[in-house]
């Protein structure tokens, strides 16, 4: 059986994102590689490829962020109903707590108030620097 290891998402600014995640997501940041080899560019039939690249944890998870410094792509229509558009959901004790504290922010783009999605479900939206969005949640009694 096949087990998670990591989720990754390239970004336009490595700095930036690390910023987001660590600062507002709360994770932890980790092992910092930089990338280039034609074995690389095969596995990703991606020729000429060269990135930066970080994981961030948050419990058991482990994010994986690259930014091509070399050989990137377009940027992608990130609209959650859009094929293939990722979005992140994080656990949190006390989703009031964390509306808070990032409306009071004012660097944080918030994207929908704090909503019950089901009975022992509360959550609300933002995005990190590059538009994915970013769910926090707490799960209630």
């Amino acid at each position: 059986m096949a087990e998670l290891f990591h989720i990754g998402l390239t970004v336009k600014n490595l700095e930036r994102s690390i910023a987001f995640y660590r600062d507002i997501a709360e994770m932890q940041q980790g092992e910092y590689l930089e990338a280039q080899s034609p074995a690389f560019d095969r596995l990703t039939n991606n020729p000429g490829a060269k990135l930066k690249v970080v994981y961030m944890q948050a419990g058991s998870f482990l994010l994986q962020l690259i930014e091509y410094v070399a050989a990137g792509g377009t940027t992608l229509d990130l609209h959650h109903n859009n094929v293939g558009s990722p979005h992140i959901s994080l656990y949190v004790a006390d989703v009031e707590a964390k509306y808070r504290q990032l409306t009071s922010r004012g660097d944080v783009t918030i994207t929908s108030d704090i909503i019950q999605i089901a009975p022992t479900m509360r959550s609300f939206y933002t995005e990190d620097p590059d538009g994915v969005p970013v769910e926090f949640l707490q799960l209630t009694d």
